[in-house]
C-alpha cells in the first residue's frame, strides 16, 4: 500500500494549502464593533459586540474599484484578510473600524485554505 506523503502546509482532510499560517504571519490584532438590531417588544434595539481578531486591511485598487457601481466608486472600500473562524461576518452585516461604519458587501470564504476574505464598504447613513 503506497504511503500518503503530505507537505507540511497541507491538511489531511482536504490536500489543500493551508494559507492560515501566512496570513497569521502578515496579520496585525485588529479591533471592530459588529453592529446588530433586534426588535424588542416593538423597539428597534442596536447592540455593537466588540471582536478582536487578527488579520489585515488594505483598500481595495483601482482595477477592483472599477467594477464596482459609478456612484459607489467613491465610498471607501476595505478589504479584510483573516484566519477562518476568527471573524464571523455574513454579507450585509455592518460593522465600525476605525471610528467608521461599514456594510459587507462579500464574504469568499476559503476555509479549506485556512482564511476568509471579507469586501466591506463604507455604510449610508
Amino acid at each position: 500500500m503506497p504511503k500518503l506523503n503530505f507537505a507540511k502546509n497541507r491538511t489531511l482532510t482536504s490536500g489543500l494549502p493551508q494559507l492560515s499560517n501566512p496570513v497569521k504571519s502578515w496579520s496585525v490584532p485588529l479591533t471592530l464593533n459588529k453592529i446588530t438590531q433586534n426588535i424588542i417588544e416593538g423597539d428597534v434595539v442596536i447592540t455593537e459586540t466588540k471582536i478582536d481578531f487578527q488579520g489585515t486591511v488594505q483598500p481595495l485598487t483601482a482595477e477592483q474599484l472599477q467594477f464596482r457601481p459609478e456612484g459607489e466608486r467613491s465610498w471607501k472600500h476595505l478589504w479584510i484578510h483573516c484566519v477562518a473562524g476568527s471573524l464571523n461576518l455574513n454579507t450585509q452585516d455592518k460593522i465600525i473600524f476605525n471610528n467608521e461604519r461599514y456594510k459587507v458587501l462579500e464574504v469568499k470564504d476559503y476555509s479549506l485554505y485556512g482564511y476568509i476574505e471579507y469586501m466591506v464598504i463604507e455604510d449610508y447613513q
